[in-house]
């Protein structure tokens, strides 16, 4: 995640699998952004145990709120049992790269 949310910069959010639990993060990229709503603008990078969510924002803090609530929501769905949001995105600290 970064600071420097001015508009239409990405912002970084982190899915892990806990405990080697849930499908692959192949499978599970795409099941995530099928379910997260259609006018958000994200790209995905998988890895063994990770998944680096980019979402762009508009550079407010409700859409930042808005952002971590969607992805909150779509790792509720049983279909992506298993993966969780990063604490440190919880609380505005995941790393970008």
């Amino acid at each position: 995640m970064t600071d420097d949310d001015t508009p239409g910069r990405d912002h970084l959010l982190v899915t892990v699998r806990r405990k080697g639990r849930g499908a692959a993060a192949a499978t599970t990229v795409v099941r995530l952004l099928g379910l997260l709503p259609a006018d958000r603008v994200c790209t995905a990078e998988p890895a063994q145990d990770t998944i680096r969510l980019r979402m762009e924002l508009d550079g407010t803090d409700a859409d930042r709120a808005a952002a971590h609530g969607a992805v909150r929501r779509v790792l509720a769905d049983r279909a992506l049992d298993g993966w969780a949001l990063d604490g440190r995105a919880e609380d505005g600290r995941a790393e970008e790269n």
